[in-house]
């Protein structure tokens, strides 16, 4: 088995990397549950728009011309798969529910672990928007901390599940492993299982080819290091108040790469993290108070 990893964020801009890399190979895995309306997409039973109504998206316009290329490639003779068994059980989980099923489904152990590192993240969740709605800098910056931990928790497990899957993919394959930027135990767990691999990070490469350094923002790197166990040395607070600065600065909507700007998300995202990286995290408390403020005072 031969398999690439790569490494993307899901924005437009990217795509065409991740095509460059797909060159040699004959599979591409993607990161995201089976879902049938691609396969009827690629077959030509549905047409693009459809297909993209019916994905269950947070990324509309990411979707589209991913599905756009993925067509072009599948025409060419790449297969394509769909490989991920923690969202594709969440997925079965609220399938079962409306089936009323719900406790059939969930006696299965691992479908249980599943539901309890989800109920445990939600809860965590929750906790942090109630935090929010009240307005105390320093509780909220805890909840990021507490939300964060679990999270963590929840990507160890969501990429343990996928490598044991794809190690299970046919041993004369040529794969192009599709994944997110926030993944990075999946490589481990892949070399753990005896899987031989190379890696590559399109972020890192797009930064190289635009001569600008690749900073990661301060919430990412929260939570790598929680999921890589690292010691932070009381740092975290410090990550979790400039990540709020950092989600509050940075823009909401989709962009589309043009000549001039490639890499619109990517230009944006490396200068607002060397800004919120260099605050303290009295700068950061003053900064969240003015922007609570001026939200406040719109409604």
């Amino acid at each position: 088995m031969e398999v690439k990893l790569v490494f993307l964020p899901h924005r437009v801009e990217f795509l065409n990397l991740l095509k460059e890399e797909i060159n040699g190979y004959n599979t591409l895995v993607l990161e995201e549950p089976y879902n049938i309306f691609l396969d009827r997409y690629l077959r030509g039973v549905i047409s693009l728009e459809e297909y993209v109504s019916l994905s269950d998206t947070n990324f509309p316009l990411y979707t589209f011309y991913q599905a756009k290329l993925l067509k072009n490639l599948h025409a060419q003779g790449l297969k394509i798969l769909q490989i991920e068994p923690y969202l594709e059980i969440i997925e079965k989980i609220h399938t079962s529910i409306k089936t009323g099923k719900f406790g059939e489904y969930t006696s299965n152990p691992e479908v249980r672990n599943v539901l309890n590192v989800e109920r445990e993240v939600v809860g965590k969740l929750i906790e942090y928007q109630e935090a929010l709605m009240k307005g105390d800098f320093d509780d909220i910056v805890n909840k990021v901390i507490e939300f964060t931990k679990r999270d963590s928790e929840r990507f160890r497990l969501r990429d343990y599940m996928r490598a044991i899957e794809i190690s299970k993919l046919e041993e004369d394959g040529k794969f192009v492993v599709e994944a997110g930027y926030m993944h990075v135990l999946l490589p481990i767990f892949l070399r753990d299982l005896n899987v031989k691999l190379e890696t590559v990070n399109l972020l890192e490469k797009a930064c190289r080819m635009l001569n600008v350094e690749y900073l990661e923002n301060p919430g990412d790197l929260l939570a790598k290091a929680y999921m890589l166990r690292q010691d932070l040395d009381d740092s975290d607070r410090l990550l979790a108040a400039q990540s709020l600065i950092y989600v509050s600065m940075i823009s909401k909507e989709e962009k589309l790469p043009s000549p001039d700007t490639p890499y619109p998300h990517l230009i944006e995202e490396t200068a607002v993290s060397k800004k919120v990286r260099a605050m303290s995290y009295e700068e950061c408390k003053r900064e969240f108070t003015r922007i609570l403020k001026k939200i406040n005072l719109r409604l």
